[in-house]
């Protein structure tokens, strides 16, 4: 999209040397690239139309579960939980991040055999999950309800804080030179050649040679900037959480059909996520949480872990997340558009946000990444 001469005029021009990138999308990728990109001394600029985590990221429930990802995502998982581990090392508890093993919950008999099914598939991955049934459930789990009769369990299935983690990578980066830009949208690129771009927001112009889009629902919105439109589709998803208990469970807790996630966190308070959805739309900012989903997630919870019907729900929102239409992620350098990367809308961003982040980053210098991530390149949907 070119940029209009009046608005060139007005806004103030930020001129950047050829190792300076501009991050759009202050998330959990966006806000790891930017990390890992300070660490190797360049010059980065972080753009978000709103501010540090506040969206998709902010917004999560923070469950980093091996059990309820693809299989094929497991080993780009064990890599981003071990970042995880790394930023709780390098930048304490404002991480949170906590690794107490997982149990993913089933039912009835045709969940069970789901339980199964997946114990197969995982393990093919290297995943040593444990089938419990009857009295060793009981006996390994008791705040578990009567109508959970099985159960698999990993003893890596991890958590970390939304709300608290971001900033603290944010301010890792600012301290090391990185310029963070909240509250300001990208309104245009202009592709001026290979790896000349100019980035438009409404309060400035910056000149650079690398772009990183790494903004969840709004990638396709970017992508239209430079002419290609990418199949991003919105997905609002619902959490809630309760008052602080004195420790109820200790695990974290999924369930076989997706429709939930529990764990109690450090502060007591119980984060009630998992495939409940709200209404958003990411256009108009709108996110609204529905009573219907509320109550659905409220009765899966309580069945799940019967003590927590004594206690009183305190929150409840929607985060606006971009989904690819097989969910994994949108990463890679665009072949059409040289200096132009990505890193957006996969299922699970929240687990991945540190990988992706990473690998976007080595691209961005010029590195190649060790994982296989050439399946995850935007040229599967440009070529349809």
């Amino acid at each position: 999209m070119a940029l209009d001469e009046p608005a060139q005029e007005k806004a103030e021009e930020v001129k950047v040397g050829k190792n300076d990138i501009v991050i759009v999308g202050a998330g959990i990728i966006g806000i790891a690239a930017a990390f890992f990109l300070s660490k190797e001394d360049a010059r980065v600029t972080l753009i978000d139309r709103s501010f540090i985590g506040r969206e998709a990221s902010g917004a999560t429930a923070g469950t980093m579960s091996f059990q309820n990802k693809e299989p094929r995502l497991v080993p780009y998982v064990r890599e981003s939980i071990a970042l995880w581990a790394q930023f709780q090392d390098e930048l304490g508890d404002a991480i949170e991040f906590r690794q107490p093993g997982g149990l993913r919950i089933a039912e009835s008999e045709e969940q069970i055999a789901a339980l199964r099914r997946s114990i197969e598939s995982q393990k093919k991955a290297g995943l040593d999950v444990k089938l419990l049934l009857g009295g060793e459930l009981n006996n390994f789990a008791p705040y578990l309800g009567p109508s959970v009769i099985a159960a698999t369990y990993y003893e890596r299935d991890a958590r970390s804080n939304p709300v608290t983690a971001p900033l603290a990578l944010a301010q890792a980066a600012r301290e090391r030179g990185a310029a963070i830009v909240e509250n300001e949208a990208v309104t245009a690129i202009q592709v001026e050649g290979p790896k000349r771009f100019l980035v438009r927001t409404r309060g400035r112009l910056l000149k650079t040679s690398c772009i990183i889009n790494t903004a969840g629902v709004w990638s396709n919105e970017i992508f239209n900037m430079i002419g290609l439109d990418f199949p991003v589709t919105l997905d609002p998803m619902q959490v809630m959480v309760t008052e602080p208990s004195a420790p109820i469970f200790d695990r974290i807790i999924t369930h076989v059909n997706g429709n939930l996630t529990l764990k109690q966190v450090d502060s007591g308070n119980v984060v009630i996520g998992g495939g409940w959805r709200g209404e958003g739309d990411e256009k108009r900012g709108i996110k609204k949480p529905l009573y219907q989903s509320m109550e659905g997630s409220i009765k899966s919870a309580c069945r799940a872990v019967p003590a927590l019907q004594s206690l009183n729900l305190i929150r409840c929102w929607v985060g606006l997340e971009g989904r690819t239409p097989d969910r994994m992620p949108l990463l890679g350098a665009l072949d059409s558009c040289p200096g132009f990367l990505c890193a957006s809308c996969v299922k699970g961003g929240w687990t991945l946000g540190p990988l992706l982040g990473k690998v976007v980053s080595e691209m961005a210098l010029g590195k190649k990444s060790p994982l296989p991530v050439e399946e995850f390149h935007p040229r599967r949907f440009l070529a349809r």
